[in-house]
C-alpha cells in the first residue's frame, strides 16, 4: 500500500464512504493510507443521542490522522419516543399505517349520508348492515395488529428499552463531554449544525446505521410527530462548545429541535464574535410553542466582527398569527464582508431595508429576499439601491408580501423578475401586481425570480452542506 501513488490511493479511498470504520483494517497496515483517505470520509462527523454515536465520535476524535480532517459537528438533538403501547408506536410509523384496512372497502353501498358524513341509519335493515361492516372493518384491523405484532414487536421493545436509558442523567453528561471532547480533539473543527432528522443523505442513511435495532425502516423517525423536542436547553450545547475556547466561524440552526432558555448575557456571545455564517430556520417553531429562540439576535450580530452569511427563515406569514418583525436585527448590523443575506418570512420597514443594504453595497453578492413590508413600497425600495448594488451576483425574490388596505397580499413572480433587473440592470420598474396570499402561492414558481442557483460549489464552504442548505433556504 506504502507504494502506491498518493493520487491513487486518494481514488481509490474516494469509493469507501459508508463508515469510517471500514478503514480500521487499511490504518493498521498504512497510515500514509489513512491519510489520504480521511478528507474523503470524515469531514464532517454526525453525533445522534445514543451511546454507539457517541462512541464512534469519540473514537474518531481521539485519532491522531482523522481528527484533523473533521470540519463539521452535527448534532441530532431530538429525543426518543417512548411509547407505553405498541398500537401508539405503530401510529408514529405511517408506512405501516398502510397495512390496514381501508373503512372505504367495508361501508355498506346502500346507506345514505348527511352533509357531514354521517350515515343516515333510518331503519333496522340499515342499522344492520351498517354493524355488521364495522365488525368486519374491527376483525380485519385486529388480524393486521396481530401480524405486526409479531414481526415489528422487537423493533417497539428496543426502542422502549433504549428510551429509558437515554433519559437519564449519566447518558445526557456522556452527551455533552462527546461535544466537548470534539472540539477540542479536532483542530480544524469550527463549525456546528443542529438540526432534527432530516429525510434526505447522508443524514438519514448515518441515523440508520446508529438506530437500525429499533429501525423498521430506513424512513422511520422523520416526520415531527415520531420524535419529542429536545429537553436540551441552547446554553446547555452552547456552552459545550464554549468551554473548548475554539473560535466557532458557522452556527447553523435547522428547524429548531430543541426549547431555548435565554441566552444573551454578554459574557455567553463573546465566543460568537468571530462568526463567519450564521443560518437559522425557524420552520417548525411556529407549530410547536415549547420551542422558542432564547438568544437576543441583535446581540450576537452586534458581537460578530467577521460575519459573511446571515441566513433567517420564520415560518410562512400565512401560518402564524404574528409577524417577527426585523427592523432591530437589520439596523444592528453593519459588517466590513457580508457577501451572502437570505431574509424569509420577516416583516421590515423600507427604511431599514434600504439602509441596509446600502450599508453593505460594497460586499453583498447574494441576496434573497421573501419579506413582508410593514411601510414604504417595494418599487420605491428597489429603485433606491438601483444600481448601487456594487459586488451583487445573484438576486432571487420571492413571497414578497405588502399589506394593501390592511389584508397581506404577495408580488407576482413576473414582477418579482422586473424587480431583479431593476436592481441589477437599472431597468424600469412599475407598480406589482399583488394577489392575496392563497392565490399567490397557487400561482407562486420557484423557478422564477431568481438570478442562477444558490449553490453552485462542488465542496462545502464553511459548515453549509447542500443536503442541509435546502432545509434553512427552502428556495435552493
Amino acid at each position: 500500500m506504502d507504494k502506491l501513488p498518493l493520487e491513487l490511493k486518494q481514488r481509490i479511498c474516494s469509493f469507501l464512504h459508508a463508515s469510517p470504520r471500514l478503514l480500521k483494517p487499511i490504518r493498521l497496515v498504512s497510515k500514509e493510507f489513512a491519510s489520504a483517505a480521511a478528507p474523503y470520509l470524515i469531514p464532517r462527523l454526525f453525533l445522534f443521542r445514543h451511546p454507539d454515536s457517541c462512541a464512534e465520535v469519540k473514537e474518531i476524535t481521539k485519532h491522531p490522522i482523522f481528527s484533523k480532517h473533521v470540519t463539521t459537528l452535527v448534532v441530532d438533538l431530538s429525543v426518543l419516543k417512548s411509547q407505553s403501547n405498541f398500537q401508539s408506536w405503530i401510529d408514529d410509523h405511517d408506512h405501516l399505517q398502510h397495512a390496514y384496512p381501508d373503512w372505504w372497502d367495508f361501508k355498506p353501498e346502500d346507506v345514505e349520508y348527511d352533509e357531514d358524513g354521517n350515515p343516515l341509519l333510518s331503519n333496522s335493515q340499515s342499522r344492520a348492515k351498517w354493524m355488521h361492516s364495522c365488525r368486519e372493518f374491527d376483525k380485519e384491523a385486529k388480524r393486521v395488529t396481530k401480524r405486526l405484532m409479531k414481526s415489528q414487536e422487537k423493533y417497539w421493545k428496543a426502542q422502549q428499552g433504549l428510551a429509558a436509558k437515554l433519559s437519564g442523567g449519566e447518558f445526557r453528561r456522556r452527551f455533552f463531554k462527546t461535544i466537548h471532547l470534539a472540539f477540542r480533539m479536532c483542530p480544524n473543527l469550527s463549525n456546528i449544525v443542529i438540526a432534527p432528522p432530516q429525510p434526505c443523505e447522508p443524514t438519514l442513511g448515518k441515523r440508520y446505521h446508529i438506530f437500525e435495532a429499533i429501525h423498521p425502516s430506513k424512513g422511520s423517525w422523520i416526520e415531527p410527530k415520531s420524535h419529542d423536542p429536545s429537553d436540551f436547553e441552547m446554553t446547555d450545547l452552547m456552552q459545550a462548545v464554549h468551554n473548548t475556547e475554539i473560535d466557532l466561524s458557522s452556527l447553523t440552526i435547522i428547524d429548531f429541535p430543541f426549547r431555548c432558555a435565554d441566552y444573551s448575557k454578554v459574557g455567553n456571545l463573546e465566543f460568537l464574535g468571530r462568526l463567519k455564517h450564521i443560518r437559522i430556520g425557524w420552520n417548525r417553531l411556529g407549530n410547536n410553542p415549547k420551542t422558542k429562540f432564547g438568544a437576543d439576535l441583535e446581540k450576537v450580530l452586534r458581537k460578530t466582527h467577521s460575519l459573511e452569511t446571515i441566513w433567517i427563515n420564520m415560518p410562512p406569514l400565512i401560518h402564524r398569527k404574528e409577524e417577527y418583525t426585523a427592523n432591530g436585527l437589520l439596523d444592528a448590523m453593519s459588517l466590513e464582508c457580508l457577501r451572502d443575506v437570505m431574509l424569509s418570512n420577516l416583516s421590515v420597514s423600507e427604511d431599514s431595508l434600504v439602509n441596509f443594504l446600502l450599508r453593505h453595497s460594497e460586499t453583498l453578492e447574494m441576496l434573497s429576499l421573501g419579506i413582508t413590508l410593514t411601510d414604504g413600497s417595494y418599487e420605491s425600495a428597489f429603485r433606491r439601491i438601483s444600481m448601487q448594488m456594487k459586488a451583487l451576483v445573484r438576486v432571487q425574490f420571492i413571497s414578497l408580501i405588502q399589506w394593501v388596505s390592511d389584508v397581506p397580499k404577495m408580488a407576482s413572480s413576473s414582477w418579482c423578475t422586473d424587480a431583479i433587473d431593476c436592481v441589477l440592470r437599472g431597468e424600469a420598474l412599475s407598480e406589482p401586481e399583488y394577489y392575496y396570499l392563497s392565490e399567490a402561492f397557487e400561482e407562486l414558481e420557484l423557478g422564477e425570480g431568481c438570478e442562477g442557483p444558490r449553490r453552485y460549489e462542488d465542496l462545502p464552504e464553511d459548515g453549509l452542506w447542500e443536503d442541509f442548505d435546502g432545509n434553512v433556504n427552502f428556495c435552493f
